[in-house]
């Protein structure tokens, strides 16, 4: 299989495309590995159901025993529970930073330390979410497995 990137500029947003004849063994398995970036979620915004991305989905929290995900654009009230988000779509870069919030480890600018021991989480939207530290050994284990990394790896 051949692998061709290009850069462009001032696009809104990446994108992939794939040419076959035939999907072989190689190409399957790639395809594979992309499924969980192409799931998608329901729910309402505004008293219309909307369906979106889940990788266009930053975040998502708990308030009020209500389950809300967050677009750079869209808060999304969704029915499933942060537990079942996160069964259900682990795969797509979802962690839980705290008792009420999973962020999505792909939409993380950068991370900070805070004085109380806890991590402060920059999103790409400039949001800031607040990881407590008794989630901190799950989101660095999820994000050395995201970098490709096994745990207990010798970092050169």
């Amino acid at each position: 299989m051949k692998f061709i990137k290009t850069r462009e500029e001032n696009l809104s947003e990446n994108y992939l495309e794939l040419h076959y004849d035939d999907i072989d063994s190689e190409t399957a398995a790639v395809l594979e590995r992309l499924r969980p970036a192409l799931k998608y979620i329901e729910g309402t915004a505004d008293g219309k159901r909307l369906t979106f991305p889940l990788s266009d989905i930053f975040y998502f929290e708990t308030v009020d025993r209500k389950t809300f995900g967050y677009t750079a654009d869209t808060c999304l009230e969704v029915k499933e529970t942060l537990q079942n988000i996160i069964d259900d779509h682990k795969d797509a870069g979802f962690v839980r930073i705290s008792k009420s919030c999973i962020a999505n480890m792909y939409k993380i600018k950068r991370l900070q330390g805070d004085l109380n021991m806890r991590t402060l989480i920059y999103l790409k939207n400039d949001e800031c979410l607040v990881m407590n530290r008794g989630y901190r050994a799950e989101f660095y284990d999820a994000l050395e497995k995201l970098r490709g990394r096994k745990k207990n790896e010798t970092h050169k």
